[in-house]
Formats: C-alpha cells, sequence, structure tokens
C-alpha cells in the first residue's frame, strides 16, 4: 500500500517525534563524552552518572528501531510504503538502521533477557558498566548494559551495538539537530 500524499504528513510526523528524541540523546551522549575527554580530573567518569549516559545510549537505538519499522515493515502488505519513506528520506539498503539484530533487541528484549537469566549466570555481574571495555578474563563478565568508550560498543546482554554509525544515520536524518521535533 503506497503513501496517499495527503498522509505523508502523518508519517513525517511520527518518524520526526523518533528522530528528535534520538537527536537529544545524541547531543546528550555526545557532550558526556566530550566532558570526559576534557576533564582535568583524575578520574572524570566519577562525575558522570553511568545510569543516565545508558539511558541515552538505548534511547538511541530503541529510536533507531522505531524509524527501521517505518522503512522495512515486516510485513508484506506494507513493503510500498517502506519503500516510498526510503526514498523520501534518501535511506539505502545499507543503512545501520536496516539491521534486524537491532530490532529484535529492542523488541523482543523481554525475551531474551528471560533467555539470558536461565542460562545461570555466574561470574560478575555489572548491572550498568560505563568505562574501558576491559580486558579478557577468565572469569565470566556479564553486563546487563554497557558502555565501552575506547571501542564505541553498546552491549545490552549478549548483544553489541555499534553506536557511531546508528547515530550519524539518526543525525542525517534529524538534519543535525535536536530542537526541530
Amino acid at each position: 500500500m503506497a503513501i496517499h500524499p495527503p498522509h505523508r504528513v502523518f508519517y513525517e510526523l511520527s518518524i520526526q517525534f523518533c528522530l528528535g528524541s534520538a537527536a537529544r540523546s545524541i547531543e546528550a551522549v555526545s557532550s558526556l563524552v566530550e566532558h570526559i575527554e576534557k576533564s582535568s580530573s583524575r578520574k572524570p567518569l566519577k562525575e558522570v552518572d553511568p545510569q543516565a549516559v545508558l539511558d541515552e545510549l538505548q534511547n538511541i537505538i530503541v529510536q533507531g528501531a522505531a524509524v527501521s519499522r517505518y522503512f522495512w515493515p515486516v510485513r508484506k502488505q506494507y513493503e510500498q510504503r517502506g519503500t516510498e519513506l526510503r526514498r523520501m528520506y534518501d535511506v539505502s539498503d545499507a543503512s545501520p538502521l536496516r539491521s534486524r539484530d537491532l530490532r529484535n533487541a529492542i523488541e523482543h528484549f523481554d525475551e531474551r533477557l528471560d533467555d539470558y537469566l536461565a542460562q545461570g549466570i555466574v561470574g560478575n555481574i555489572y548491572p550498568h558498566y560505563l568505562g574501558a571495555e576491559p580486558p579478557p578474563s577468565q572469569v565470566k563478565r556479564h553486563f546487563f548494559r554497557a558502555y565501552f568508550l575506547n571501542t564505541g560498543v553498546f552491549q545490552l546482554l549478549d548483544h553489541r551495538f555499534q553506536v557511531e554509525p546508528l547515530a550519524k544515520e539518526l543525525w542525517r536524518l534529524a538534519g543535525g539537530t535536536a530542537g526541530e521535533a
């Protein structure tokens, strides 16, 4: 089903909501990382609430998954809409938004959490972690949510995502400003 031209605005408004939220989170994370890098403190991470940073990073991923559903709908009957929106927004199939891993990690998080916990977790458990990725260890590490500053990887349970490509695409689609949405 193609989009009737007068209805495009409703899709645009819906997508812009997600993009605006993602852009605000991108700005927040960028400011925090910049603060950490420029800090004269010996321990700049002590000045940052890791949960707040992880919330912003998770929001980027959540909003990326939401935008992805508009461009690549699951059901065949909506494929034309997705094709038309991708053309309108100049989004290619190479976009990091297309990742089903990203969408599934968010959309089925409850089930993944059940499965993850059912495995029995033994070792070092980190409910939230912000910092450099630790070197390999003989003791298993379990990260509920983590962001590794040195690699730009956001980890949610055992799923790892490069945030920068996704953030760049969302930022581009948002027009590079959070204030518009």
